[in-house]
């Protein structure tokens, strides 16, 4: 991460070597982040990327106490959820509960202005509108879902102008005679096209063929036009095993680390069109990528099939490196093809910070990742496991039950080695040796999935009574008042830990959107002021999103406790029913409950 200190300016170097030092350094930061993945968990065979892979399949219900790899039935029956991971019950269940307290909130953020501390309505709703229409909900629910299975997940932003494409027609100049179009080469292209011209044009006015003398005809043909659609950050779900990060960072922000690395792959396809200059977003050497791959673009369209069996790994840097003059690091984006191994272009980032957000609820302190829900339900699964392992055993060579011998039996050495390990006790029967007779010890599995899920439920400060199951079905210790409402407290204090944590995490999102549209906005933009529309010119772009501006987002676990809801709606209505300023004046007690639900 680069120093708060701002440095002098200084100049910044191009060319081949500093290209090649930031290849090399690159590849060497790829190369450590993909090593932390691939090393081995302590005392275990599995890595870190398989502790992951692991985890996904727990939280899907493809798991058995052998540790298999699936289950034999692998979906449930129709009409059944048998054969399901607890995990996944109760966290497809808290999804919903979560984005219903975070993001389906309305508003979902709020605009403070610093100098003032008021919220700003006309920013607000701007930036309310912009992110509801930004995000995809099944986006959210995979992102959600990724942070209870595995403990982490990240949102990465990148600034984007849509456009929409429509066809029109065009009217251009034509031979008088063929009537075909005129055809000249663009000089800031290369390519050849129709000549435009205006409709509006007198005949007297217009240019003339050299050969006939007579004047161009104007003929319309289609055309595409080009409409600005929307301009502004654009956010996709990037799963844990595709960001790298330092080996030894504990930090969860990749903000604070001291780089990182997004790493994805892409086709063919997606190179045509982008090489060129690295400061204005393109490519460079494509040339030889294309020469690497075995693939010719100007026959990409005509072999499709070329394409679909080709895909290309890409290591997205983000961090500093000293490509000043004065020998400052300063924070580049970087594009390198690590098994090509070539440098696709860097450039200074325009970003006004590293477009990665770290969503996570519990951290696991050692390193950056978080832990999910199946990771934190396996020790109590253990412990239920090595209960259950001992009552099989019983009876086995490992806890064997006593040998009863008669002291009146003759019985030779061979056969007191044939009843196996074990303590022998001596009486008086006359039937010799047998082994005493214990009752297997019962296990209930309904029992047995209650008391895990009752233990999920106070982690992740869900209750039976937010399940609906206000019974003591799930929870058998709550059997009085005062269980149920300690229980209550902490699953209200739990869950608002949870939301806390992503919506800090999103309040993070919403200011880098608004800083973003501050320094970037290249087109004009439409917003409402006061029930008008204003229309914000690139000029100003740098008042209307001012830094002085805070946007937060609205996080609020504590009302999706329906009991706790109950409660407080108790208090109003007794409050507006016995208080001596609210008796008699129905009007008032109306405005007083209006404002409550709204609030």
């Amino acid at each position: 991460m680069i120093s708060a200190t701002p440095p002098r300016s200084s100049g910044i170097r191009r060319g081949e070597p500093i290209d090649k030092q930031v290849l090399e350094f690159v590849l060497a930061c790829y190369q450590a982040g993909k090593g932390w993945w691939g090393q081995t968990i302590p005392g275990t065979r599995t890595s870190m990327l398989g502790h992951l892979i692991e985890c996904r399949k727990r939280y899907g219900g493809r798991r058995s106490v052998a540790s298999l790899d699936q289950d034999v039935k692998l979906k449930p029956f129709r009409g059944s959820n048998i054969g399901i991971g607890a995990e996944q019950v109760f966290g497809e269940f808290l999804i919903p509960v979560l984005l219903a307290n975070t993001r389906d909130l309305d508003p979902q953020l709020q605009v403070v202005d610093r100098e003032t501390e008021e919220v700003d309505d006309p920013r607000t709703a701007f930036h309310n509108t912009y992110q509801r229409r930004l995000w995809n909900r099944k986006l959210l629910e995979y992102s959600t879902r990724e942070v209870f299975t595995v403990g982490s997940c990240y949102h990465k932003g990148s600034y984007e102008t849509c456009w929409t494409q429509r066809e029109v027609s065009q009217v251009v100049y034509a031979h008088p005679l063929s009537r075909q179009p005129i055809l000249q080469q663009d000089p800031q292209t290369g390519q050849v096209g129709p000549v435009p011209a205006d409709s509006s044009m007198p005949e007297a006015l217009r240019p003339r063929e050299p050969m006939t003398g007579r004047p161009y005809l104007l003929i319309k043909i289609p055309s595409v036009d080009y409409v600005l659609q929307r301009e502004g950050p654009v956010y996709s779900v990037v799963t844990a095993e595709h960001v790298f990060f330092p080996p030894k960072t504990t930090e969860v922000d990749p903000q604070k680390w001291d780089w990182a690395i997004h790493e994805f792959e892409q086709s063919p396809w997606w190179f045509l069109g982008r090489d060129g200059d690295p400061w204005a977003g393109k490519l460079q050497h494509l040339d030889r990528l294309w020469k690497w791959m075995g693939v010719n673009p100007q026959t990409l369209y005509t072999k499709p099939q070329e394409a679909t069996k080709i895909s290309v790994k890409l290591a997205e840097y983000h961090g500093p490196f000293a490509v000043s003059y004065s020998g400052q690091p300063v924070e580049i984006v970087a594009l390198v093809a690590p098994e090509a191994n070539l440098l696709l272009g860097w450039r200074l980032t325009p970003f006004p910070r590293r477009p990665f957000f770290h969503r996570q609820v519990w951290n696991r302190g050692e390193f950056p990742l978080g832990i999910g829900i199946p990771e934190s339900v396996r020790g109590e699964r253990d412990a239920l496991d090595a209960s259950v392992n001992q009552d099989t055993d019983a009876g086995t060579l490992y806890n064997h039950p006593p040998v009863l011998f008669s002291d009146l039996a003759m019985l030779d050495d061979e056969e007191y080695e044939l009843l196996g390990a074990g303590s022998r006790w001596i009486m008086r029967d006359i039937n010799g040796a047998k082994m005493l007779d214990m009752r297997p010890a019962t296990r209930n599995p309904i029992e047995r999935e209650n008391w895990l899920l009752s233990m999920m439920q106070r982690k992740w400060g869900v209750t039976d009574i937010n399940l609906g199951s206000p019974q003591s079905s799930l929870s058998p210790n709550i059997q009085t008042l005062g269980a149920v409402r300690e229980t209550l407290n902490q699953g209200s204090i739990k869950f608002g830990h949870l939301t806390k944590r992503l919506a800090e995490t999103d309040s993070e999102e919403y200011q880098f959107a608004h800083d973003c549209f501050s320094t970037m906005l290249a087109n004009p933009l439409t917003v409402v002021v006061k029930g008008q529309s204003v229309r914000v010119e690139p000029k100003d772009r740098a008042t209307f999103f001012s830094r002085r501006y805070q946007v937060s987002a609205i996080g609020n676990g504590i009302t999706t406790n329906p009991m706790l809801r109950s409660q407080l709606l108790e208090r109003v209505l007794g409050l507006t029913t016995t208080h001596p300023l609210v008796q008699g004046d129905p009007e008032l007690q109306q405005d007083i409950l209006e404002d409550y639900f709204e609030a």
